[in-house]
């Protein structure tokens, strides 16, 4: 009789080892776990916040037929501005098919205080680039606007009416509870606190080591369908 209640409870202890096995998968690669929406802010931009780009213009004469989005795209919210913790964020921004070769990135405070310039060299195709802020530049100040903005360079030199985007940062002052090891846990905790350009570049830094990871992509393509940039979440990294 022993040997038969031996095998007649097997089967419910193969069951019970594997939910077990099921509990120890990591909930980092859980699908539903690579959903990132953001939730914005009460943040505004400055009232004197502008900026401007045709849709021709802005790819400088290139033929856009097969162009997913044919005007440059600031990766930002509706809003126009983002938040960070960061000293020096990094901006991203959606770059058609464009004869433009180069651009001039800009940053300067609300008072129009120039903070850095540079010229970046752009690729025929289409792509999100990233752009850096080097540690030269002096970090921002915790509660303090800053706006940005990019300079198509269509000709050989820059024009008066050369097509040009803007956005905003914010710095705000970082939580303590914060890892900065990239994952997206931590990518989905700052999206949700509003944290606009930390959780992008986290994303993306997750994108460049782990390219083939679905739960990555999700989550790249979420945080951007959040903000009503649908058209440009399958966009590949630039740079």
């Amino acid at each position: 009789m022993a040997r038969e209640h031996k095998y007649l409870f097997q089967p419910k202890l193969l069951v019970v080892l594997w939910l077990i096995s099921l509990s120890s998968i990591p909930i980092g690669i859980t699908p539903s776990m690579g959903q990132v929406t953001f939730r914005p802010p009460k943040a505004q931009a400055p009232k004197n916040s502008i900026g401007g780009a045709s849709r021709d213009a802005s790819t400088c004469g290139a033929d856009v037929s097969a162009t997913i989005q044919a005007s440059v795209t600031p990766l930002l919210p509706k809003t126009n501005i983002g938040l960070t913790v960061a000293e020096r964020p990094a901006i991203f921004v959606y770059v058609p098919q464009t004869n433009a070769k180069t651009a001039l990135f800009a940053l300067q405070d609300e008072r129009g205080k120039q903070s850095y310039q540079r010229i970046l060299n752009l690729s025929k195709k289409p792509g999100v680039i990233e752009i850096k802020l080097p540690s030269s530049v002096s970090a921002l100040k915790i509660g303090q606007n800053y706006q940005w903005s990019l300079v198509m360079i269509c000709t050989e030199e820059l024009e008066p009416d050369s097509p040009w985007i803007s956005g905003w940062i914010r710095r705000v002052e970082s939580h303590r509870n914060l890892n900065n090891q990239p994952t997206v846990q931590l990518a989905s905790k700052l999206a949700n606190m509003g944290i606009w350009y930390d959780s992008l570049a986290t994303l993306a830094e997750l994108k460049r080591k782990q390219p083939n990871n679905p739960t990555v992509m999700t989550s790249w393509q979420e945080l951007l369908r959040s903000v009503d940039l649908s058209a440009i979440a399958e966009v590949p990294l630039a740079n």
